[in-house]
């Protein structure tokens, strides 16, 4: 179907049907309405080659992802795909692959920058309007990527005056730590992902204060760091309550979801009932703790909004406006389940 032809069902001019396809000029919202509504109906492709050589621009974004496989990664993509898709972007997908490469050892990532530049060079080779890069893990990531072309750096960040960031922010660990002692804890074990970990340092501090502004004493024998696997959460939990009654954690706060489960396995082991004789709270909000018995309280990251500003970021300066915040860190959300309960 061409522009003609949508015009003639619609009963305007080819050069309305064109306005409102492109969103370009003054068409009233119902006659656009009826424009798209034609179109979708009749699968209608628009000329991609022909709008990119009257714009000068390819409409095009590079999604370079660190490794599809992790978490956050797929919910980041949904966000930019919705927004490409309502404002006439196609996106161009990379995967690096680099979980199984490096692991946790995120610093071993500049070993795979030839393939990462690579990557860049087919993006540029498409003309991309611009790249969004998306890191496994929350993480300097200065000097990775060199282009010419427009970067936004979404679940990790640069050093680097002028680059575009959009990730989420780690404060929660405070209010997660502060629930648990308004909820009557006093005692509260805390189940850390890697040393190297840049959220795990800035979690850790929100706990530390939450701590101190309580009037709590840091107690370094609540502390476990593990690496965020399952296994992990579960020797932790197991190691605090070997401790005596009187003495061990009444809540734990594992800073992913995987962890937390373990925590609360651990404890069903023991015969420890969840929540009636321990807390558990979780990081990541994952569909394990959604359908978990009992439902685990979590942490749930912005993360298909993380992906959906970073697509406008690129928007934005294709079309040559002027972008607000260069670096925006997006609140987290506090979810309350079923793993909590208040201590009397």
């Amino acid at each position: 179907m061409k522009i003609k032809d949508i015009a003639k069902l619609a009963g305007v001019s080819a050069a309305t049907v064109s306005y409102a396809l492109n969103d370009t000029g003054r068409v009233s919202q119902e006659v656009k309405q009826r424009i798209l509504d034609i179109a979708a109906s009749n699968n209608y492709t628009p000329n991609l080659i022909a709008k990119s050589l009257r714009a000068n621009r390819t409409f095009t974004i590079g999604v370079l992802v660190e490794d599809i496989k992790v978490l956050a990664t797929s919910r980041i993509i949904n966000g930019i795909q919705k927004y490409a898709e309502s404002h006439g972007y196609q996106i161009l997908l990379s995967d690096l692959g680099l979980w199984e490469k490096i692991d946790c050892r995120y610093d071993e990532a500049v070993l795979y920058k030839d393939k990462i530049q690579s990557a860049l060079g087919l993006f540029e080779s498409l003309q991309a309007d611009g790249i969004i890069y998306i890191g496994m893990h929350d993480r300097n990531v200065t000097g990775l990527l060199e282009t010419d072309k427009p970067v936004v750096y979404t679940y990790c960040y640069t050093e680097k005056k002028n680059d575009f960031m959009v990730t989420y922010s780690n404060d929660i660990a405070y209010d997660v730590t502060k629930y648990l002692v308004d909820a009557g804890h006093k005692k509260i074990g805390l189940i850390s992902g890697p040393i190297n970990s840049t959220p795990s340092h800035k979690r850790l501090l929100g706990y530390q204060t939450a701590l101190m502004e309580s009037g709590i004493e840091l107690n370094l024998k609540y502390i476990s760091v593990g690496n965020w696997e399952y296994e992990f959460g579960y020797s932790a939990c197991m190691e605090f309550m070997s401790m005596s009654v009187k003495e061990r954690p009444t809540a734990i706060f594992a800073m992913n979801d995987l962890m937390a489960i373990g925590a609360i396995e651990a404890a069903g082991k023991l015969g420890i009932r969840v929540p009636e004789d321990l807390s558990v709270v979780g990081f990541d909000d994952t569909e394990i703790g959604r359908y978990y018995h009992p439902k685990l309280t979590t942490v749930a990251l912005p993360l298909q909004e993380i992906g959906s500003i970073a697509a406008k970021i690129i928007d934005e300066l294709s079309n040559g406006e002027p972008v607000q915040d260069q670096e925006q860190i997006l609140p987290c959300s506090l979810i309350k389940r079923e793993t909590v309960k208040e201590r009397k």
